[in-house]
């Protein structure tokens, strides 16, 4: 089971608490779809550095087959053992390496100090998580993250703050980076509200 940070989470209607998503039994209900590529991974590939990358929180791997076919040297991590066994599958029906961890991100994750390239985090807001993130990425590697936003003036929002960015919030936590890309506001999200993604290079 990943951990509880679902992009759609569901209410304990008694102790309106978030409810754990079994991802094993989500991924498996998706088992055979296609795996596409985030589009807003896709419009930023040429702000990325190719290299060792690590995907955080990856699923089924389906940003991390896309970054894998252009010549990044993926590591995926998930809490979910089913999203990295059909991640698995597909790499090996594509020909590509990609190193797949089994790993609970929400329990002080011991991620390597200076090792990787490039890291990007799609749809998973575990807030303690950011410094680990930060601190795996060498000197000028770059942090990609995408997820929840509280910005711009679409109807609705996902029902649990805790799991949606405020406006601004992403600046904040990358203060004294390099921030090649930011955006917040400008398309809406299928939950409700609207997304936000930031592209940011370490010092």
């Amino acid at each position: 089971m990943r951990p509880v940070n679902p992009t759609d989470p569901t209410e304990n209607a008694l102790s309106g608490k978030v409810a754990p998503v079994d991802w094993d039994a989500r991924w498996r209900d998706k088992n055979g779809e296609p795996a596409t590529p985030d589009p807003w991974l896709v419009r930023i590939l040429p702000l990325l550095p190719v290299g060792a990358t690590l995907d955080v929180a990856c699923g089924r791997g389906r940003n991390s087959l896309f970054l894998a076919e252009r010549g990044h040297r993926v590591t995926a991590v998930d809490h979910s053992a089913e999203g990295l066994a059909q991640l698995r599958a597909a790499a090996e029906e594509r020909g590509l390496a990609i190193t797949t961890h089994c790993l609970d991100l929400e329990a002080a994750p011991a991620l390597s100090l200076s090792t990787f390239d490039l890291a990007i985090d799609f749809f998973y807001l575990h807030r303690p998580l950011f410094p680990a993130l930060m601190a795996c990425l060498r000197p000028g590697g770059v942090l990609v993250a995408r997820t929840f936003s509280s910005a711009g003036v679409f109807p609705g929002r996902p029902r649990h703050p805790e799991f949606v960015l405020a406006p601004g919030e992403l600046p904040k936590i990358f203060k004294g980076w390099d921030i090649l890309l930011h955006e917040e506001g400008l398309e809406p999200s299928s939950k409700g509200g609207s997304l936000a993604g930031i592209v940011a290079r370490r010092p």
